[in-house]
């Protein structure tokens, strides 16, 4: 009765280092993964310049013209922040 309690016990301290160490292998791979996401982020790796390119194709004159004055407001209040 003593040795199947004994390896019983020797069973689930196993199994508890393996679920321990699946443990700490998957939370490392996801922080492996999440610095390639962050890394990729910040270096612009999904940026689409195609789209962008395409995109002048096909703005009309009134869109470029709406895109600049939009563009010009955002300057001066930036000026209007940077004053106050």
């Amino acid at each position: 009765m003593e040795i199947h309690l004994e390896l019983k016990r020797s069973k689930v301290t196993i199994m508890n280092g393996v679920l321990i160490m699946e443990l700490v292998f998957g939370l490392l791979l996801s922080l492996i993964v999440l610095g390639f996401m962050v890394w990729g982020a910040k270096t612009g790796q999904f940026d689409d310049g195609e789209k962008q390119s395409s995109g002048l194709l096909f703005d009309s004159v009134d869109d470029l013209n709406d895109a600049i004055a939009k563009e010009k407001k955002q300057k001066e209040n930036i000026k209007k922040d940077k004053i106050n």
